[in-house]
């Protein structure tokens, strides 16, 4: 309709109806109007003069907080301890800002404070864990000092905790409670915090360790479970130092053996060189029983007081003599003495269709082999079929070899005297016995070594 149509049929209006129409129109304006006010009408609940929500009704707070704790309770198996003073207060919002039954519940999680009566452990009149139960607390510590139970052989003077703990009820968010499991990871670990390491190729405790600016002995304590020397790639290593929040602590009386070194005098002699040695009585270490006080916190021994000694057996003081001769020149002499003591068991020259270019002088293993002159040694170590072997220069073109030898007892470039000892009679290399093959060359040839040595 037109809106001349409209105000052409106003005009038609008898005074009395066009005041109907008016009061008509006016009443709807004020209808409307209250409506709008009341749907915009809201109550916003405080706790402690914080804001928690805006709800459109009184109950529907209650309504939320209600499901909140049953879902706690649920949860932790313990009623929810609420002590809060709430307040409402009418005002005016969008209808936007109105919270559904959902967001009440969000703002109450986020909001207030809701918490669990549960058992806490206390250490030195502090909390350190708390539990659902009395029992499950118990547990906790009974499974913790079980760790460290003493040696059932030894006398136990005390085996319990150093500190002073008592289990007690503690308000706390339902959140922070732990189960059994939980809560021993934590008295021991002293934390919850993980941090780890995948062990790379290449890495050990050291290299690990030096990365994270850690000492490699608490690395080593926060894997006590772990072989450093057996490192795997891809292993786990905790980075987390435990640092324990309850210390189990024996005292036990223990008796153990304990070795008394035994002591070593020198005696000088005319038979041996300057700087030579030889062992004339054999030292024996004694053994002497000890009764000591051992002190450990969880498993470390922390200290050991000794009570008394008893010795078992008395140590056996070693003689060694020590040579007084004077040492030969370092240098050839042109003659020889036999390199070791034995028999002849195989001559110079031709056997078993091959040339043998040395003697063969059977010994007992571990024999000493000396230096038959003095002179410079120009090779020690091993030789194909020589096996260990010494090669000394004497001067005037002329060189000895000693072969097989189970130990070298010299070193390339050391200069040796006449009857030093160099080398030990073994069976390396070609062998089939202990023996010394001894060789002399002139000008690079094997010679008759028995042109030199009697045997």
């Amino acid at each position: 309709m037109k809106i001349e149509e409209v105000s052409g049929k106003l005009k038609k209006l008898s005074k009395k109806q066009k005041i109907g129409l008016i009061g008509t129109l006016s009443l709807c304006l004020i209808l409307m109007s209250t409506f709008l006010y009341i749907n915009s009408m809201a109550f916003e609940v405080k706790s402690n003069g914080k804001t928690i929500a805006i709800v459109k009704e009184k109950e529907d707070f209650q309504m939320a907080l209600e499901s909140v704790k049953e879902n706690m309770f649920k949860a932790y198996g313990k009623k929810i301890v609420f002590d809060e003073v709430i307040t409402y207060e009418r005002v005016k919002v969008d209808k936007e800002k109105i919270a559904d039954l959902q967001g009440i519940k969000k703002a109450i999680l986020r909001n207030i404070n809701l918490e669990v009566m549960a058992s806490g452990i206390w250490v030195d009149d502090k909390c350190v864990v708390a539990l659902s139960t009395k029992s499950q607390a118990e547990e906790v510590l009974k499974e913790i000092k079980s760790m460290y139970k003493p040696d059932e052989k030894a006398k136990v003077e005390k085996y319990d905790y150093a500190e002073n703990i008592k289990i007690d009820k503690v308000q706390i968010k339902g959140s922070e409670v732990k189960d059994v499991n939980e809560a021993i990871s934590l008295i021991l670990k002293g934390t919850d915090e993980e941090k780890t390491h995948k062990v790379e190729k290449g890495e050990s405790f050291w290299t690990i360790a030096k990365k994270y600016k850690i000492s490699v002995e608490d690395l080593t304590k926060a894997n006590m479970d772990v072989k450093p020397e057996k490192l795997q790639i891809g292993q786990s290593i905790s980075l987390i130092v435990p640092k324990a929040l309850l210390t189990v602590e024996t005292i036990t009386n223990t008796t153990f053996e304990k070795k008394i070194p035994y002591e070593v005098e020198f005696e000088d002699t005319s038979a041996l060189y300057k700087g030579e040695k030889k062992v004339k009585k054999k030292g024996k270490n004694g053994v002497k029983e000890v009764l000591a006080q051992v002190v450990t916190q969880n498993g470390i021994q922390v200290a050991m007081n000794v009570v008394s000694e008893n010795v078992v057996s008395s140590p056996v003081t070693q003689i060694v003599l020590k040579g007084t001769k004077k040492v030969p020149p370092r240098i050839g002499t042109g003659t020889f003495i036999k390199p070791t003591r034995g028999r002849l068991s195989s001559k110079f020259g031709w056997r078993w269709g091959r040339r043998h270019t040395g003697i063969d002088i059977a010994a007992p293993y571990g024999t000493p082999v000396i230096a038959a002159d003095g002179g410079k040694v120009t090779f020690s170590g091993w030789k194909s079929g020589y096996g260990y072997l010494v090669i000394i220069d004497h001067g005037s073109n002329t060189v000895t070899y000693y072969a097989h030898n189970s130990k070298l007892l010299v070193k390339k470039g050391q200069k040796v005297f006449k009857g030093q000892k160099i080398a030990l009679v073994g069976s390396t290399g070609r062998s089939t016995g202990p023996h010394v093959h001894f060789e002399v060359r002139k000008n690079k040839v094997p010679v008759n070594p028995l042109k030199y040595v009697k045997y």
